[in-house]
């Protein structure tokens, strides 16, 4: 028989799509999500949904406060009563995550409680004094910490060795991704008569345009690198309150010819960019993790990622490069190594070769036995 398994989460991301459903074939899984949607970025629910094997369910009862959108929720007590579950899993140290573990002790004292806690070395080192405290207090109840990354489990067993810890990143199904990638060729055709993008080496970045993606040192190291390298093109894709700075950088230093604003995509429209380049950047100044990095990787795409971001584990001399987000003189240096070596597969779209270190189905095993406690 199945252990029974109670999730809490904020909202239903796409990265969160392959973990969840082997969570749902795992356990007899029951799981609430806070928001019908990221507050960060809106994603087509319905695309999502057809991905699952189980139904989602919300509880959206309550409210939400102060500048990060801190989320009040009511009912989420006698969720636990009601499906009495063997292990329960919230989501970082929240007061949701405080009162539901303190109370599940309490009244069944032989479920394991656990919590996702994303944060990179970097995001746990300078959190609030808040978070801080309430890390401490879930501490006290908790059985264990699922990590994103091997240098965030590093700092934590460092300062933290009485709690259990287990790192599982941000990393999606490989043959989902790729299926998905094939799926999207017609559409990647698309892009490179669209875009003129016939033997050009492409730089491509995906995410939000905002201020903590770094993306105005980017351009202007760019800027110096297409100064000799006309065929060199950077191709942004998403959406942001920062775009239209951006573009008004890009025409001050002329390189409208090497910039191109894509646009936001999801799905296949979203997938279908990976095949075209033939590196792929992360620079954030600030990253719990970053998805994007996965997909590269599962695309064959080599990547340039900052060593803030908690994908940077993912990065080894095989498959890519970390860098200094700040420092722009070290960025121009590997553009000047990397920049120009064209990937080989860059039109075979029947042979994209993952260079990730690492499957899910690798790591799902593990995780799954530490959440069992076996």
């Amino acid at each position: 028989m199945k252990k029974k398994l109670l999730v809490f989460h904020k909202a239903l991301a796409p990265y969160r799509i392959d973990l969840f459903n082997e969570l749902n074939e795992a356990f007899e899984m029951n799981i609430y999500f806070f928001r019908k949607n990221l507050r960060s970025q809106k994603f087509d629910m319905n695309a999502i949904n057809a991905q699952l094997n189980f139904i989602p369910k919300y509880m959206t009862s309550g409210f939400d406060f102060g500048n990060r959108k801190r989320m009040i929720r009511f009912g989420f007590l006698n969720k636990i009563i009601q499906h009495k579950p063997d292990v329960l899993i919230c989501l970082e140290y929240s007061y949701i995550t405080f009162i539901a573990a303190a109370f599940t002790k309490l009244i069944f004292p032989k479920t394991k409680v656990y919590s996702i806690c994303d944060d990179s070395v970097d995001v746990a080192k300078r959190c609030s004094n808040m978070r801080k405290i309430g890390r401490s207090l879930c501490f006290i109840f908790l059985d264990g910490i699922v990590l994103g990354n091997d240098f965030a489990e590093e700092w934590y067993n460092t300062l933290f060795p009485t709690i259990k810890t287990i790192v599982f990143p941000i990393i999606q199904k490989e043959e989902r991704i790729k299926d998905i990638i094939k799926s999207s060729h017609p559409i990647t055709k698309n892009y490179i008569e669209k875009f003129s993008l016939q033997n050009k080496n492409i730089l491509l970045f995906v995410g939000r345009l905002v201020e903590v993606k770094n993306l105005n040192l980017l351009i202007d190291v760019f800027s110096k690198y297409v100064l000799k390298n006309r065929n060199t093109v950077l191709i942004l894709v998403g959406d942001g309150d920062k775009k239209s700075g951006l573009i008004n950088q890009v025409n001050e230093l002329m390189i409208q010819e090497n910039v191109i604003f894509a646009g936001r995509y999801e799905h296949e429209e979203l997938y279908a960019w990976y095949p075209i380049a033939d590196n792929f950047i992360l620079p954030s100044t600030s990253e719990v993790f970053g998805a994007v990095v996965n997909e590269s990787l599962i695309a064959g795409v080599p990547v340039i990622c900052s060593d803030l971001a908690g994908a940077s584990c993912l990065i080894n001399d095989k498959n890519g490069v970390t860098f200094n987000p700040y420092n722009k003189e070290m960025l121009l240096s590997i553009f000047n190594k990397k920049l120009s070596i064209k990937r080989e597969s860059i039109n075979d779209f029947s042979s994209e070769n993952s260079l990730m270190p690492y499957t899910l189905t690798e790591k799902i095993h593990s995780l799954l036995s530490f959440l069992k406690a076996e």
